[in-house]
Parts: structure tokens; sequence; C-alpha cells
């Protein structure tokens, strides 16, 4: 097949040309910091708080808490993992600690059942006047 310039150019008539962003070519030394740089404790354990807080999502058919409004899990502000296999949910203030307790149950046994790392989920409000921790999975073992 031969490219015809103005057959192609008749194609394209009236067609904008749009040209890509230029993005910045990392430097050899920018690389190997990003690349090979190995992530805090911190980070790897926020890393596996937001796969939980996803497991827990997708198991609850919703992409952002957005979908439980007038809910405590609605009012979900934060999430950390302090501790290997510890969950921490802070929420808005306001809430009874049955609220929170249900919360950090339901929790626990949903996605704890997929993932055993899971050990246990404190779900506490923004101020720390209620906290309620829930460490056992008995309805699903």
């Amino acid at each position: 097949m031969k490219n015809d310039a103005k057959l192609t150019a008749e194609a394209n008539a009236g067609t904008p040309i749009v040209q890509a962003p230029r993005t910045p070519k990392p430097t050899p030394e920018a690389a190997a910091y990003t690349s090979s740089a190995p992530k805090t404790m911190s980070e790897q354990g926020q890393d596996w708080a937001d796969e939980k807080i996803n497991q827990y999502l997708n198991g609850n058919g919703a992409h952002s808490f957005n979908a439980f409004p007038g809910s405590v899990h609605g009012d979900t502000l934060r999430w950390s993992s302090p501790a290997d296999g510890e969950l921490l949910i802070t929420v808005k203030n306001g809430w009874p600690s049955s609220a929170l307790d249900s919360y950090a149950n339901l929790f626990l046994i949903t996605v704890g059942h997929e993932s055993p790392e899971l050990t246990s989920v404190t779900v506490k409000t923004e101020d720390n006047s209620v906290i309620e921790t829930e460490t056992d999975k008995t309805p699903w073992e």
C-alpha cells in the first residue's frame, strides 16, 4: 500500500491537529530514586490499609464512602494501619459507640474472611471521644 499525501490531506481536512503535552524525561538520578527506593513502613502500611478499604467498598458494590449517606460508613474520613494486621478507621464526630462497634465488626467479618492477615479493626471518632476495636472473626470461622 502506497502512502498518498493528497488523499491523506483530504481525509484529514478540518481535523484539528493537537500535539501531545510535553512530558519531561526523568533524569537517571530521579528515575533511580523513584524506582528503586524502598517504601517506608508507613507507606507499606498505608498501601495495605488502602487495599483493605477497597476490598470493603468493592464487597458492598461501592466505589467510595459517598455510597453510604447518613451512615457511619459514609462519615469515614481516613484510615491507616498502625501495625501489621491492624486497620484504624477515623469517622466524623457524633457517632455512638454502638455504631462504631457495628462498623468495626462488619468490616472485620467481611474483609477478614478474605484476608486472614486482618486481625483487628478499630473505628474511632475524629476527636478520639469514642473508640471501638473488634478482633473477633468467629462468625466466619
